[in-house]
C-alpha cells in the first residue's frame, strides 16, 4: 500500500544571483492586445524538464475555459515566447528544478510558464488577479515573485476553497515563491496601487503542470 503523503504546499526562495539575473528581462515585456493588456504585460512558453535538462516545446495558444477563468475565458491568447537569454540561464532552470522537486513532478511533464509584469495605475487600484479566488485548472502551480517596485498591496493568498478566507497571505518579493496543489487549493492576490507617483509594478513567473 502506498502511504506517500499527497503534495499540498511549500514556500521557498530563489538565490539572490537568480533574482538579479531574471529581473532585467521584465523590462522588455511587450504590450498585450487582450482584455488584461492594460495592466498585464506577458510572455508565455512551455517546456519539458527531464533530469536537469530543459527542452522548449512548440509555440501554442493559451486558453482557459470560462468555468475556470471568469475574466477572459474561452479566449485563445497567443503571447510572444520567453526570450532565449532567459531560457538559457541557470536562474531560469533553478525555478524548474525547485518546482519539480517540491511538487513531485515527473520527467516529460509539460510545464507552462507565464512571465508577467502587473502594472499599478495612478487612477485606480489594479486587480493583480482579476479572476478573484480561483484555480488554474492544473495539478501543480508555482508563483515566483521576482520584484515588487513601489507597490502597496499585491499579497498572494492561498485558500482552502473558493469561499474561505486565506490561510496564507504574504507580499512575496525578491525571489520568494509558493508551490501549491492546484486541485486542492485556491489562490488569489490583493489589488495593487502605487506607493507614490513613481513607476509601480510587480514582476512574476507563474509555472503550471
Amino acid at each position: 500500500m502506498n502511504h506517500q503523503k499527497e503534495f499540498l504546499l511549500e514556500l521557498g526562495q530563489l538565490t539572490e544571483q537568480s533574482v538579479n539575473a531574471l529581473a532585467p528581462s521584465f523590462d522588455g515585456l511587450p504590450p498585450s492586445p487582450y482584455l488584461d493588456g492594460a495592466f498585464r504585460l506577458r510572455r508565455y512558453s512551455h517546456f519539458n524538464f527531464t533530469g536537469d535538462s530543459l527542452t522548449q516545446l512548440p509555440t501554442k495558444a493559451f486558453v482557459q475555459g470560462d468555468d475556470i477563468n471568469t475574466f477572459q475565458g474561452n479566449v485563445e491568447r497567443v503571447y510572444p515566447e520567453i526570450e532565449d537569454q532567459v531560457i538559457n540561464s541557470e536562474a531560469f532552470v533553478e525555478m524548474f528544478r525547485k518546482f519539480k522537486e517540491m511538487a513531485g513532478i515527473e520527467d516529460e511533464t509539460p510545464i507552462e510558464v507565464h512571465q508577467m509584469r502587473i502594472i499599478a495605475s495612478n487612477q485606480a487600484k489594479t486587480e493583480a488577479a482579476p479572476e478573484g479566488v480561483h484555480q488554474d485548472g492544473f495539478e501543480r502551480l508555482a508563483v515566483f515573485v521576482i520584484d515588487r517596485r513601489n507597490v502597496n498591496g499585491g499579497e498572494i493568498r492561498v485558500h482552502t476553497d473558493k469561499e474561505s478566507s486565506p490561510f496564507v497571505s504574504h507580499a512575496f518579493d525578491k525571489g520568494e515563491f509558493v508551490v501549491l496543489n492546484d486541485r486542492r487549493f485556491w489562490h488569489s492576490a490583493n489589488a495593487i496601487e502605487p506607493a507614490n507617483d513613481s513607476d509601480a509594478h510587480m514582476d512574476v513567473f507563474v509555472l503550471t503542470a
